[in-house]
C-alpha cells in the first residue's frame, strides 16, 4: 500500500540549532538547580551533624600505673643537647648599648667631700653634646648641664666639628639644688679623632676671687685678657665664646662674662661713643664704642647702667659702664662684642685677636700639693664609680 500523496507533500519541520541564547539558558537553570540543592540537602546534613555532635559522650577512664623509683632504679637516657649559656649582651659583642655604658651615681661623699652632693658621670659620646647628655639626664637638667660641658670642652676643641662617636667623657660634678644648679669640678675627655685626652679640673687658688680650671700641671685652661685691655677684671667665668653652638643657626657674636650686678665695665681701646641704649628690649641698656686706630668697634651689652654719653671721647681702661641683666639675658653677665668697622658682618674672637693681648695663670709651686690632693679625690670618685657597676641606657 503506497503511502497517501498528503503525507507526501507534507513538509517536516526543521530540527533547531543549539543557539548561544539557549545554551546560556540552560546553564543559568542548572547553576539555580544546583545552588537550591546544596543549601537545602547541605544545610539538613549540618545540622544533624550539629545534633550528634552535641550529645554527650561515653569517657573511658584508664588506670595509670603509678611508677615506683627504686633506689637502683637507671633513669632512662634522653637525647644530649648542647646547650649554649648566654652572655650578657655587652660581652663581646658591640652594640649601640656597650657603645653607650652610662654609669650616673649619687655617692657618699663623706670620705672626700663632707656635707656635699657631688655625682659622677661616664658615658660615650653619640651624635652631638645634647643628644649625649640628654639619653643620661631628664629634660629640665641636661640641656643647662650640656651647655656648661660644651663652653668648657669649647677651650680644647670646636664642639661641633671635632667631637666622635666612641669618645670617652668622664665628667664629676656637684649638685648645688633642686633645680637643675651644677657646678663641674672635673672633665676628662678621650678624643679619638684628636688622639689625646684634655683634663680639667676645677680649683680655687688663694687671693683668687672665683676659682677656675686647670690642667694636671697646674695651668689654667681659660684665657685671660691682660690688664686694661679686658673689658671687665672681676668675673666669675666665660660662660659664652663667639659661635657658641648653643646659640642657634646665626651662632652668638660675643662673649659673655658672668658677672654680678653693677661690676664695672672699661672700655678696653682708646674710642668715641657711637651709641647707647638702641634696641632695648634684646640688648638692654648698651654701649657701643668705635675705635679707627684698630679698625674696630666694640659694644657692651646687657647693662645695668651707661656712664657715658653718645660722642664722648674714652681712654683705655675708662668706666663705661656697669654690667647688668637687662634685654634679653637669662642670668647676670656682660655680653661683649668685637666686630669690624668695614665689614659688618665680621665678628672677632677677642681670645683670638691681634690687638687682644692674653695669659693663662698657674697655680704656684706653694699649692701644688693641694691642687693634686683635690685632683686625686676627682679620680677617687671616677674609680669609685667605675667599680660599682655599669648601667644600660637603652
Amino acid at each position: 500500500m503506497e503511502p497517501s500523496s498528503s503525507l507526501n507533500n507534507q513538509k517536516l519541520p526543521r530540527s533547531r540549532k543549539l543557539t548561544p541564547s539557549i545554551l546560556f539558558s540552560l546553564l543559568l537553570v542548572l547553576s539555580v538547580g544546583l545552588n537550591i540543592y546544596f543549601l537545602v540537602f547541605q544545610n539538613s546534613s549540618d545540622l544533624l551533624g550539629n545534633v550528634h555532635a552535641t550529645e554527650p559522650k561515653e569517657v573511658k577512664r584508664v588506670k595509670v600505673p603509678v611508677a615506683v623509683l627504686e633506689d637502683d632504679a637507671v633513669e632512662p637516657k634522653l637525647p644530649t643537647v648542647a646547650i649554649r649559656e648566654e652572655e650578657p649582651i655587652w660581652k663581646d659583642r658591640p652594640s649601640e648599648k656597650q657603645v653607650f655604658n652610662v654609669k650616673r651615681t649619687s655617692l657618699d661623699s663623706s670620705g672626700h667631700f663632707p656635707g656635699r652632693n657631688i655625682q659622677a658621670l661616664r658615658v660615650r659620646v653619640k651624635n652631638s653634646l645634647n643628644y649625649t647628655i640628654c639619653r643620661t639626664m631628664n629634660a629640665a637638667e641636661c640641656g643647662p648641664f650640656a651647655a656648661q660641658l660644651g663652653r668648657l670642652l669649647a677651650w680644647f676643641l670646636d664642639v661641633n666639628r671635632d667631637l666622635r662617636k666612641g669618645d670617652h667623657l668622664d665628667v664629676v660634678y656637684e649638685r648645688l639644688d633642686n633645680q637643675g644648679q651644677f657646678k663641674i669640678l672635673h672633665l676628662s675627655y678621650e678624643s679619638g679623632y684628636l688622639g689625646k685626652t684634655l683634663d680639667a679640673n676645677f680649683y680655687k687658688a688663694t687671693g683668687m676671687t672665683h676659682g677656675s680650671y686647670f690642667d694636671r700641671e697646674g695651668k689654667e685652661i681659660p684665657q685671660r685678657i691682660i690688664g686694661k685691655q679686658s673689658p671687665i677684671a672681676d668675673y666669675v667665668e666665660i660662660t659664652s665664646l663667639p659661635g657658641d653652638f648653643r646659640k642657634g643657626r646665626r651662632g652668638h657674636h660675643g662673649t659673655d662674662f658672668k658677672a654680678e650686678v653693677g661690676t664695672p665695665i672699661h672700655a678696653t681701646f682708646d674710642g668715641r661713643v657711637l651709641r647707647i641704649n638702641w634696641n632695648v628690649r634684646a640688648n638692654g641698656y648698651c654701649v657701643e664704642l668705635d675705635h679707627p686706630a684698630q679698625g674696630i668697634k666694640t659694644r657692651y651689652l646687657h647693662l645695668s647702667r651707661a656712664l657715658v654719653k653718645r660722642g664722648q671721647y674714652v681712654k683705655q681702661g675708662e668706666a663705661i659702664a656697669q654690667s647688668g641683666n637687662t634685654g634679653r639675658s637669662f642670668a647676670p653677665h656682660l655680653h661683649y662684642e668685637v666686630v669690624s668697622r668695614g665689614k659688618k658682618k665680621t665678628v672677632y674672637n677677642p681670645f683670638d685677636f691681634k690687638y687682644h693681648k692674653t695669659f693663662r695663670r698657674k697655680i704656684s709651686s706653694q699649692e701644688t700639693g693641694d691642687y693634686l690632693m683635690m685632683v686625686s679625690r676627682y679620680d677617687a670618685i671616677l674609680q669609685a664609680d667605675e667599680t660599682a657597676g655599669k648601667t644600660q641606657v637603652s
